[in-house]
């Protein structure tokens, strides 16, 4: 008996990286999964995996920064299952450049899908955790939401913005007995991070496994107990 049994997982970003992992993670519990993404081949494997665990799985295509995409994508989840349970806010992107030479496209790009995308994901699940009285709702951030370093002006705002938009969601969703928790992960071996830092000792990093582990152990705390916020740093890096 898995100890996500019966309950909904959305996971986006989930065709790939921390997202896949999570997702995953979950079904191994027992979750039905809806991994979420651009890339339909992406998710559709995971689906496809999820699903020889004994669990249900439902891929949909959405680009998280189309609100309407978002809302049709909710609806469906609740039309298939009839309820939702977690919502792990993974989707994201990154472009290190100095502030002289970010391009305002990139700019707008990662404000819309880091932080634009996780507010239209979260308002259309929420309504229906009020509902319920009751949820997790799991945002990724990552240490740059914490520190700011050169040539991360743009990747460090959208983060910083994360924990901010956790912290006040967070606030709202303990009326009704909705968790909302951050994790901010270091270094992790993912197709983005060796596309930014192709010097990068893969042994010195983290897994998306790892971070994976603690997403998991955040919607298996009893309702006593909760965690606003993880920080998850490689220990050789």
């Amino acid at each position: 008996m898995g100890k996500l049994d019966g309950k909904v997982a959305i996971v986006t970003g989930g065709g790939r990286g921390i997202g896949r992992a999570i997702a995953l993670a979950f079904a191994r519990e027992g979750a039905d999964i809806v991994p979420v993404a651009r890339t339909l081949s992406e998710i559709e494997n995971v689906a496809k995996e999820a699903r020889s665990m004994g669990v249900r799985a439902l891929p949909i295509q959405v680009d998280v920064t189309d609100e309407d995409q978002v809302e049709a994508m909710v609806k469906k989840v609740i039309d298939e299952f009839g309820r939702v349970d977690i919502l792990v806010n993974n989707a994201g992107t990154a472009i290190h450049n100095r502030v002289v030479d970010i391009k305002t496209e990139d700019w707008k790009r990662m404000m819309d899908l880091n932080l634009t995308g996780m507010f239209f994901c979260t308002r259309a699940v929420m309504r229906w955790m009020e509902r319920q009285k009751g949820g997790h709702i799991i945002n990724i951030s990552s240490m740059a939401g914490k520190h700011g370093s050169k040539r991360y002006a743009a990747y460090s705002t959208t983060k910083f913005g994360v924990m901010g938009f956790t912290e006040c969601v967070a606030r709202e969703g303990l009326e009704n007995n909705i968790f909302v928790s951050v994790i901010c992960p270091g270094p992790v071996a993912t197709r983005l991070r060796a596309s930014n830092h192709p010097n990068d000792d893969p042994e010195k990093l983290m897994l998306p496994e790892d971070i994976a582990d603690v997403a998991l152990f955040l919607v298996t705390r009893p309702d006593r107990v909760y965690i606003p916020e993880v920080q998850v740093i490689a220990a050789k890096f």
